[in-house]
């Protein structure tokens, strides 16, 4: 996306606590679970206070899961996927969204703006491709004759060359094309626009001096405001990334010239983004079903965050008393100059690291799996100790806050990625209390996070009608049961 509508969005992806009442009870809703539901539509899974959850939702879940169809090698045959259970959690994200619009999470002034932000977001990328990536044709004569005039200009190129450039050409084509639809575009909507600027203001801003005057709009596009704040924001930090450059210039005029095209760059890259935004919105794709039902997902993983963060968010801090006594309790997670052994896996792609990882998180062996995946795998010994202290910050932080046979998430290490499994500790003087505070609060604060939500879900749960259709998640299970690996055989709880 190397163009005029790239910058744009760069642009607005840049300019992207409060308590609310713990209500667990609404009078006049009846405590109802419904297991079997046989006059629900074989594609209904559940209803959630009569909004329904259909099949689309579970299989979008499950292509998330097996996106990269891990091979589950199962601990103790406990890595199974239960098709139930994941139906359980998509009915605990419905009801965190009803809770949401119940106390009107969906109504605060920061979440309008977060809405607005991504539809505008989403109506650029529509706005882009249908006026430049959906105008692009690349013909093949098109290729034949841009290799012609770049390796053959001094005689036939080497037999079985055209074949091996093709796929590179045609990449190549494609980006002069999008470039020359895209400023084409804009140079379009620069003309019909009605642009003004304060020229006055413009040349007297300088990225090394604070403004000091009560100005607060540098320019104006079609009516509408371009904030001075944002154009000194935008300056400042293209100066910033320039610095080097600035102090290897020794002429006076040449700095002058570079301060100049900059601050010119920045007006000319916020008077596009203006431009763009605003052709993107009067096209109102918000009309269009499929956008909509884009911006409707969005909106609600943005609940479901604020559900998290606003109600059980501050509910969840815990206090001196709480992390004074897991500290006392847990004494041995917090010691200086202690020994571990453990087993690693080692990665060069986070990707790889990942995947891994939710192999290991659906059950399967470490052991088993490390050999199969890991890039740098060597077994350790089994009485090999290892003291913290002569490993890097980043594994030592991780080992001070595991628990033994407890496994990592993926650790970036010096341009490696990890995952570890702590398989004892021994040794070592406690740290103390002050000096680990940070990390108390955040252990304590998670498992604290983790028990109001789950008891919160369970109280929603009691005050909802909720319909599981079992009869429909069996077929679904002996559908995906014969299309799935032995190895990745789906289950329907009973």
């Amino acid at each position: 996306m190397n163009s005029t509508f790239y910058r744009a969005l760069r642009i607005i992806m840049k300019k992207l606590f409060i308590f609310a009442l713990f209500v667990f009870f609404l009078v006049g809703v009846a405590n109802t679970v419904v297991p079997c539901c046989a006059a629900m539509d074989a594609a209904v899974l559940a209803e959630v206070n009569g909004e329904i959850i259909a099949e689309g939702a579970l299989q979008k879940k499950l292509k998330d899961i097996h996106k990269n169809k891990p091979q589950m090698r199962a601990e103790d045959g406990v890595g199974d996927i239960k098709i139930l259970h994941i139906v359980e959690e998509i009915i605990d994200n419905r009801l965190m969204i009803q809770e949401a619009y119940r106390v009107e999470l969906d109504k605060s002034a920061d979440f309008t703006k977060k809405i607005e932000s991504f539809v505008t977001t989403q109506s650029i990328i529509r706005l882009r491709k249908n006026e430049v990536l959906d105008k692009i044709n690349i013909s093949d004569q098109d290729i034949l004759d841009y290799f012609k005039e770049h390796y053959e200009k001094d005689g036939p190129a080497p037999e079985g060359m055209f074949k091996k450039v093709e796929t590179r050409i045609k990449k190549n084509l494609r980006k002069e094309k999008e470039k020359e639809l895209s400023d084409n575009f804009v140079a379009g909507l620069r003309e019909k626009a009605d642009i003004w600027i304060d020229r006055e203001l413009f040349d007297l801003l300088d990225p090394e001096k604070n403004y000091t005057g009560k100005k607060s709009v540098v320019a104006r596009v079609n009516g509408e405001t371009i904030p001075l704040d944002d154009f000194l924001h935008d300056l400042k930090q293209a100066v910033q990334r320039r610095a080097r450059m600035f102090r290897q210039l020794k002429d006076d005029a040449q700095i002058q010239k570079m301060r100049k095209d900059i601050k010119q760059n920045i007006m000319d890259s916020l008077i596009t983004y203006k431009l763009i935004e605003q052709e993107a919105l009067r096209r109102e794709y918000v009309n269009d079903p499929v956008f909509m039902d884009i911006i409707e997902k969005r909106k609600e993983q943005l609940l479901i965050g604020e559900f998290k963060a606003k109600i059980i968010y501050p509910l969840s801090v815990p206090t001196k008393n709480e992390l004074t006594q897991y500290y006392e309790k847990h004494i041995d997670n917090f010691k200086k100059g202690y020994e571990v052994r453990f087993s690693e896996m080692i990665f060069q792609q986070q990707e790889d690291a990942e995947n891994a990882l939710k192999e290991l998180k659906q059950g399967a062996n470490f052991e088993f799996l490390a050999p199969l995946v890991s890039e740098k795998w060597m077994p350790r010994q089994g009485g090999v100790w290892v003291n913290v202290d002569r490993l890097s910050p980043a594994i030592k932080k991780e080992f001070d806050r595991m628990n033994i046979r407890q496994t990592s998430d993926v650790i970036a290490d010096g341009g490696e990625y990890r995952i570890i499994k702590l398989k004892d500790k021994r040794g070592g003087e406690p740290i103390e209390f002050f000096r680990i505070v940070d990390t108390l609060k955040k252990i304590v604060g998670k498992k604290n996070f983790d028990k109001m939500l789950s008891e919160y879900l369970a109280k929603l749960r009691d005050i909802s009608i909720i319909r599981i259709n079992k009869k429909a998640l069996k077929l679904i299970e002996k559908k995906y049961w014969e299309k799935s690996p032995k190895e990745t055989k789906t289950q329907v709880s009973t």
